[in-house]
């Protein structure tokens, strides 16, 4: 966390000086799918002796809420944002078995995170009032609380993410500096914390951004 910490204020001091060819800020709303997979030991006990067994997991979710951006050159954007996630369902499998459960018997209680990013973009003018651009950058996820629950005998705690994704973004300027600003982008997740509970692996999921920006 303090190396990532330490990146991002790099890039602040540096975005700021020589490479400064114009400026942005403002705010809006994300939507966010997302997958993660694990496999986790759980214990049974069949009256006579107990044992463990391992069973695959993958649950799905959703999660939504607002963000803000600063932009302090054409081609670095930082973002902050709280996201609440909500857990759909759950499909847990084993020798040939599967169950698949909704997201209240999972244990994982709703609950909300503080997404902080850095990214990098390519502005491509396609007229007086549209531009594209590629963009790839990394969020980090982490989640507030500590709400645990239990399914089948193992703790479920929500857990942190690191993103690295990718996508396209979008402006379209209604004056010179007022703009809409869009952003889909794809990525995996990097599960930090939580592993030796839910045996964590990997996520994956899609961000819907937009929002209204100014040029300063």
């Amino acid at each position: 966390m303090k190396k990532f910490i330490g990146v991002v204020l790099f890039l602040a001091i540096a975005s700021s000086g020589a490479f400064t060819m114009e400026r942005a800020f403002g705010f809006g709303f994300m939507f966010n799918t997302g997958n993660s997979k694990g496999v986790v030991e759980i214990p049974w006990y069949d009256g006579y002796n107990h044992y463990t067994e391992e069973w695959d997991w993958t649950m799905k979710r959703t999660g939504f809420g607002a963000f803000a951006f600063l932009g302090l050159s054409r081609f670095i954007e930082f973002n902050l944002g709280l996201l609440y996630k909500n857990p759909d369902s759950m499909s847990v499998s084993s020798g040939g078995y599967t169950e698949v459960i909704s997201g209240s018997q999972t244990g994982l209680e709703n609950t909300v995170a503080l997404q902080l990013g850095i990214y990098g973009k390519y502005p491509f003018p396609v007229s007086d009032s549209l531009v594209i651009f590629p963009t790839a950058g990394v969020d980090f996820e982490f989640t507030l609380g500590d709400e645990t629950g239990e399914y089948e005998g193992f703790s479920s705690g929500w857990w942190h993410d690191i993103w690295l994704r990718a996508g396209l973004g979008l402006d379209f300027f209604f004056s010179d500096t007022m703009f809409l600003r869009s952003h889909v982008i794809y990525g995996a997740a990097i599960p930090v914390g939580g592993e030796a509970d839910l045996g964590l692996k990997i996520g994956h999921g899609l961000l819907l951004k937009v929002g209204l920006g100014w040029m300063f």
